[in-house]
């Protein structure tokens, strides 16, 4: 490649420091990777420009060859005047280890069974403090700050809606489906109090996050979304995934900052549809494996069992990671951004490699394995700021100071469980 276009390539001034440099490859790389299922997606060059603009800026020796060899700088796009400067990346990290938390997770387990379940909300709030306090951010630390008493009561309505409809099963299908029918209003009701409780019990430097979607938006995103994709026997689900988490995300705040998720419909659709032709493909190649080699008719369908079985196993993982890089990589925080990096093979060997311990110790793994996850999700996950963190939330502090709490009533449930 030219080498006058490097710096131009990555979006960064000549005297730019090394982090930042490095901070617009990776942002420069989730841009790319977001636009990969778009309708003009990047060609394959693009890439390439980026990696050697990459290894030349950050090198020394080759940087400053480079350097020497440029003519008289051009001026900057608007675009990329604006970003001048670099966006540093403030990166997550998780920092519990899986020794510490079995110690919690054996105390909750053992008194939620000796308790028939009811310390489940206090082993909650344990779990989630823990978890909590070991996402850091800029060396600091997220809190969490919620109340058992209150998790309880959402536990404890979760069961008799459960008891009702089981009972409402056992006496048949009309009563059954009245049943359904009666409390698809009362879900997004719900759900709605469970983000606001989750939202208004997080914190980070002393500042709250907050939720402030509304029940129309809810029974939207939730029943009518997914409705929608019922009757389209799944054709619109791509969009009733998409619905779900804008809508969660669009409606929080960390103090008065408002997230913002712009990832579109399409770009989901071109997740899903993927994974989709590889299954349908693979069922066509053990079929006409199996038939050309005269499988019996009962070996036919162990056949496709197993490979149906294998393609789950990969594709959710695969789903899963792509969902989750294109949904972060296209929220925004007032002036600020998100990068996420996770990648579809390190994720499974993950998820894989926790499956296999899981069996071999009879579940017992389960505390490294939540733990390694966790770990592996925070390294993958960067906040992008042009200026210092102290100063956002400093400001944000003195907003929320100003205009008061917006939430006037705090919704005391959380239904998961």
């Amino acid at each position: 490649m030219n080498v006058t276009s490097c710096y131009e390539t990555l979006g960064v001034v000549r005297d730019a420091t090394p982090e930042a440099i490095a901070a617009a490859y990776q942002r420069c790389l989730g841009e790319l990777r977001a636009s990969l299922d778009g309708p003009n997606p990047p060609p394959p060059e693009r890439l390439d420009a980026l990696r050697a603009a990459y290894q030349i800026l950050g090198d020394p020796a080759s940087r400053q060859a480079h350097d020497a060899a440029l003519t008289p700088p051009t001026p900057l796009s608007p675009a990329l005047a604006a970003d001048a400067g670099g966006r540093k990346p403030h990166a997550f990290a998780f920092t519990g280890s899986g020794g510490e938390y079995f110690r919690i997770w054996i105390v909750n387990l053992f008194l939620s069974l000796i308790t028939l379940g009811i310390y489940s909300a206090w082993a909650k709030v344990r779990r989630e403090v823990y978890f909590h306090r070991n996402l850091v951010l800029d060396n600091s630390a997220f809190s969490y700050h919620g109340n058992p008493i209150a998790i309880l009561k959402g536990r404890a309505i979760a069961v008799l809606l459960l008891i009702a409809l089981t009972a409402a099963q056992n006496a048949g299908p009309l009563a059954y489906g009245l049943a359904v029918l009666t409390l698809l209003p009362v879900a997004p009701w719900l759900i709605v109090r469970a983000f606001r409780f989750r939202a208004h019990n997080t914190s980070y430097r002393g500042l709250r996050f907050s939720f402030h979607g509304s029940y129309r938006q809810a029974l939207t995103a939730f029943v009518g979304y997914g409705l929608l994709a019922a009757i389209s026997f799944g054709l619109l689900f791509p969009l009733f995934y998409r619905q779900q988490r804008t809508f969660v995300l669009n409606n929080l705040r960390y103090g008065s900052a408002q997230f913002r998720c712009t990832a579109s419909g399409r770009q989901f659709y071109g997740i899903f549809l993927k994974p989709l032709g590889l299954a349908l493909i693979g069922m066509f190649a053990i079929g006409f494996v199996a038939a050309a080699g005269g499988a019996s008719q009962l070996l036919l369908p162990l056949a496709f069992a197993v490979g149906a079985m294998a393609l789950m196993l990969f594709l959710l993982p695969y789903i899963r990671v792509r969902t989750t890089n294109l949904v972060w990589n296209h929220v925004t925080l007032e002036r600020m951004s998100f990068s996420s990096t996770l990648a579809v093979f390190a994720y499974f060997g993950l998820v894989a490699g926790n499956l296999v311990l899981l069996l071999l110790t009879l579940g017992l793994y389960w505390p490294w394995a939540q733990v390694r996850l966790a770990r592996y999700r925070a390294s993958c996950m960067s906040l992008l700021s042009a200026e210092p963190l102290d100063s956002f939330i400093a400001g944000e502090s003195a907003n929320v100071a100003a205009i008061g709490d917006e939430v006037s009533e705090l919704m005391d449930i959380d239904i998961a469980l």
